[in-house]
């Protein structure tokens, strides 16, 4: 009898210890997944604090553990007025009119299991704020973002991320004055646009066609007052048009056009006859370049040169004019390389034969000016070296970036004598003539262009031109807003 108790004893203490053990893992368990601390994650994609009337806000709610239970998303304004049309039925607008508060978006998304976990760990989420319609004026307004989870905790309301991001409505354009004249150019010329804008912008210049050209502050002590040196292409089509645009932070966008004159001009044709002993001498030159067609005849490689690797070298080159000083580093007329005589001129529309055939055809972006062999390579004006090396076809080249996108080149260079980020002066040495890259001879090939489109030398050297077309026009703008 006594054994009996004994054992049943030892039953009781036994079944205990499962229960604690059982208990004390149920709320492990509760504590590690049900009590999880861990806020959901809000991702907000919004660029700008300035919207403009209409616009979409999209982001992404994260809980990978718990699961998401809600995303809640209402804007408000001080001083709101009642919407113009009966608003959706998921908007609430609250009948005090000073504190005008919509909701966007109140989703709940469902549990599943015993456990209650959210079947949703990941949601991206997109509405639509139509300000007119919903009663916000231009103004500050604050957008506010809560996302709660499946946790128990904070007796089981879940844990919450919370996301407030003040917003300015502007739907009023930029204003935009051109207070320059007369803009008179010629296919292959440059010009210059001064304008002033109303307030700052995330972006403006002056468009030609489908080719946009910044505009650049800080040259005059009014800090709304900008100038773009902007080019006109060889090929330009005079249906397309000029015009100076502005797109403010919250992406409205001002267009204003101005009066412009562009000149008549043709270029001349010229057939260069390419001989067996130039393509052997110069086409292994180009082998490494990616693409080379090794195994092909003289035509096809010559083809491959002079038109793929042309491009590629070409964007090489203009893409330094994105990385110009906002300031004018130039002054007076612009220098060609003394005692030398002009081979080509720009805008040459070159057509290329071997053995009585047309292979390819290019335009000359530059002036070939030959004097004698290694002859020394002056600075055509005052600028700061943004390029030095090898570039194709050009051979050894250097780029000086004279403020504001206007750029020179100075190419098929035997010897460089500058380097990147170096700053020169009008007629400092950059370096020599030679025959490097797609050269017949020594020579230097004189180029410049304006932020991304190539532009004849010729004006650039003419005194008069500049006096007329840049300078003059700076002084203008100068007198009347120093």
């Amino acid at each position: 009898m006594f054994k009996k108790r004994e054992k049943g004893k030892r039953l009781k203490k036994w079944l205990l210890g499962i229960l604690v053990i059982a208990v004390a893992g149920l709320l492990i368990w509760i504590g590690l997944t049900k009590l999880e601390g861990r806020p959901p994650e809000v991702l907000l994609s919004l660029e700008s604090a300035a919207v403009p009337a209409d616009f979409t806000v999209t982001g992404v709610a994260k809980d990978l553990k718990s699961g998401i239970r809600q995303i809640r998303i209402v804007i408000s304004q001080q001083g709101g007025s009642p919407p113009d049309i009966n608003p959706p039925e998921k908007n609430q607008r609250d009948t005090d009119l000073q504190n005008l508060e919509i909701v966007l978006m109140d989703d709940v998304f469902p549990a599943t299991g015993f456990a209650g976990k959210g079947k949703v760990r990941q949601m991206p989420f997109e509405v639509n704020i139509h300000a007119g319609k919903m009663g916000l004026s231009d103004g500050a307004a604050l957008l506010k973002i809560s996302v709660r989870d499946y946790s128990w905790r904070h007796w089981f309301r879940g844990n919450a991320a919370y996301l407030e991001k003040k917003i300015q409505f502007d739907t009023r354009p930029p204003m935009v004055s051109v207070l320059t004249n007369q803009h008179n150019v010629s296919p292959g010329g440059a010009g210059l646009v001064i304008y002033k804008l109303s307030e700052p912008c995330r972006e403006s210049g002056v468009v030609v066609g489908e080719e946009f050209f910044p505009g650049h502050a800080g040259y005059f002590t009014a800090d709304d007052i900008y100038l773009a040196f902007f080019a006109v292409p060889v090929d330009y089509d005079k249906t397309a048009g000029m015009k100076v645009k502005a797109v403010d932070p919250a992406g409205n966008e001002s267009v204003r056009g101005f009066y412009h004159y562009v000149k008549k001009r043709r270029f001349v044709t010229d057939t260069l006859r390419l001989s067996e002993n130039f393509l052997q001498m110069k086409l292994p030159e180009f082998s490494g370049e990616k693409g080379f067609p090794v195994d092909a005849g003289l035509a096809d490689q010559f083809v491959f040169v002079n038109t793929v690797l042309r491009r590629q070298n070409n964007n090489t080159i203009l893409a330094n004019g994105a990385k110009t000083d906002s300031g004018i580093l130039w002054e007076g007329p612009f220098i060609r390389m003394p005692n030398s005589a002009r081979r080509a001129n720009f805008g040459d529309q070159r057509v290329y034969q071997f053995n009585n055939q047309t292979l390819s055809n290019a335009v000359h972006m530059g002036i070939d000016l030959a004097s004698v062999q290694h002859d020394r390579v002056p600075a055509a004006n005052r600028g700061r070296v943004c390029f030095t090396g090898e570039a194709g076809i050009y051979g050894n080249l250097v780029c000086l970036d004279h403020g504001c996108g206007l750029m020179s080149l100075y190419a098929h260079l035997s010897r460089i004598a500058v380097q990147e980020g170096q700053l020169v002066e009008k007629g400092e040495i950059i370096g020599n003539t030679g025959a490097t890259g797609l050269a017949g001879g020594d020579h230097l090939h004189f180029g410049m262009f304006v932020d991304h489109v190539f532009v004849d030398p010729v004006e650039w050297w003419d005194a008069s031109w500049i006096a007329n077309n840049i300078t003059g026009k700076i002084q203008s703008v100068q007198a009347l807003a120093p």
